[in-house]
């Protein structure tokens, strides 16, 4: 038997085998709580002549090995890493132009980046090896006060949009945070504090102008121009059809005074304030369009009201006498107060998946389901609802683009997000956010799910996210993207599944 000095050396000469044999990976994360990755350098072979093929363009061109590499594929959501082959950061067309040019001759797939905010990392490809074109720097704001129309680079951050439009005395119908980029954001649908007023972002397009997979330049894009692209492009236009270098919006005037409006109810009264809400959401006034978040402790509605106090009081009258909240809060403001009110969101792990709720709203059965599930304190899961019922969107065909979401209640965003967890935990709960949803979609909602909320996992996503409409688009994107340049997991096909 050893004796215990013996014992020790033993131990330590076992261990430091283990460590010289055992890969280990120290996982780093940053201040975000995003893990710091690496590419491995087998994947990002250098592709000959790709520099030499980009040497003549105007922008920057970032490749792996670059001292800046990994500040340029930093996205929005970092749950996963993807490493392209190239970052473009293309200053004029014939920059996209010659992109476009050299990939087609080195087949490389191209990806589109606006703000990099796609659920999925789509903005660096959802694969390695892509080439991104990043428009940031078509950013120009033309506002025409004749017309009542802006031109607007994809480029542009809807927060600075929104300061800009203001200054002019206007506003165009967009999402709440001010760093989404317009470009996928618009051309996806764009939900936002006036969409029961105003409508989705697309629709306010009334004018697009796009470099296509052969290098093409088209415009204008519109009713009467190239209407097929028209259609696929208000809706479907982040799938993969081309670079979209400007959007012309139909923009409203600002009213001279809006009001913030916030309601919670604790945890006794969450059902009761939910069911109410549902209730009496049918009187609901167009110049209201509430969120509704849902924790497993609190029910909180937030709005901006288009107009005074008096007004904005009036609109939610019956819901507050007949559910009774623990906290009301109205305040007038500006309009551009009411902005930044919500803040910038920084990076984050996280992972949504989306379902449009029918007209009538969300069942009793169906919301007790949902409380219990988003209860699991271990996962942290909460549910937004974007309410949408009653106002413009659902007064709009159908059949005018290619977002077939009209005449439902709200899109409801089921997510979580975590911060240095445990890779064992991260899929425990990615596996039950999963199993939930396709039960939960399954037996209370409606079968359609919401393309700006992409998520990557959700089976027959085409049909979901584009319906009937499926068809239409897998044609259009035959027409001018025939190879399937621009390509990744979720983009139209050439040809139906």
């Amino acid at each position: 038997m050893l004796s215990p000095p013996h014992k020790y050396i033993l131990f330590y000469f076992l261990f430091s085998l283990i460590v010289k044999t055992t890969p280990f990976k120290i996982r780093s994360f940053d201040n975000k709580g995003c893990e710091i990755v690496h590419y491995p350098p087998e994947i990002l072979a250098p592709i000959p002549h790709l520099k030499e093929c980009l040497s003549t363009i105007n922008g920057l061109a970032v490749y792996p090995g670059d001292p800046d590499y990994y500040d340029n594929i930093k996205v929005f959501n970092c749950r996963n890493s993807y490493f392209p082959i190239v970052i473009i950061y293309v200053t004029k067309i014939s920059d996209i132009q010659r992109s476009i040019h050299c990939a087609n001759t080195l087949n490389i797939t191209v990806v589109p980046r606006s703000g990099g905010h796609s659920f999925e990392e789509y903005g660096i490809g959802g694969k390695n090896g892509v080439m991104v074109i990043d428009v940031k720097e078509f950013n120009q704001i033309t506002i025409n006060v004749e017309t009542n129309t802006a031109i607007i680079g994809p480029g542009n951050r809807l927060g600075t949009i929104y300061h800009e439009l203001y200054q002019a005395g206007f506003l165009i119908p967009a999402g709440l945070f001010p760093q989404v980029g317009i470009g996928g954001h618009a051309t996806g649908g764009g939900y936002g504090a006036v969409t029961r007023k105003y409508g989705m972002s697309c629709d306010n397009i009334i004018g697009i102008e796009m470099v296509t997979a052969n290098g093409t330049f088209i415009s204008p894009i519109n009713s009467t121009h190239h209407s097929d692209l028209f259609f696929v492009l208000r809706g479907a236009g982040n799938a993969g059809y081309g670079i979209v270098t400007s959007l012309t919006f139909r923009i409203h005037p600002i009213p001279p005074i809006v009001t913030s409006i916030r309601i919670s109810y604790t945890s006794e009264q969450i059902e009761l304030g939910f069911l109410t809400f549902i209730q009496t959401f049918k009187n609901l006034n167009e110049n209201l369009t509430p969120f509704i978040t849902l924790s497993p402790n609190t029910l909180l509605f937030i709005a901006t009201y288009l107009g005074p106090e008096e007004e904005a009081r009036s609109a939610v009258k019956e819901l507050i006498e007949l559910s009774n909240p623990a906290y009301v809060k109205f305040e007038e403001m500006s309009w551009w107060s009411s902005v930044i009110l919500f803040p910038y969101v920084p990076r984050q792990n996280s992972k949504s998946k989306s379902y449009i709720i029918p007209k009538q709203g969300l069942s009793l059965e169906g919301f007790r389901v949902l409380l219990n599930f988003i209860s699991d304190i271990e996962c942290n899961f909460s549910a937004i609802f974007d309410v949408c019922v009653g106002g413009v969107l659902n007064k709009i065909s159908v059949n005018s683009s290619a977002f077939i979401h009209r005449d439902f209640f709200a899109i409801m965003q089921l997510g979580w997000k975590w911060s240095n967890n445990s890779k064992k935990t991260q899929a425990k709960c990615l596996e039950k956010q999963l199993r939930f949803s396709q039960e939960f979609q399954a037996k209370y909602t409606t079968y359609f799910s919401y393309q700006n909320y992409i998520d990557r996992d959700l089976d027959d996503w085409g049909t979901r996210y584009y319906g009937h409409h499926l068809p239409r688009l897998v044609e259009t994107k035959k027409k001018y993207d025939p190879n399937n340049l621009f390509n990744w997991a979720q983009s139209i096909p050439t040809k139906l599944p």
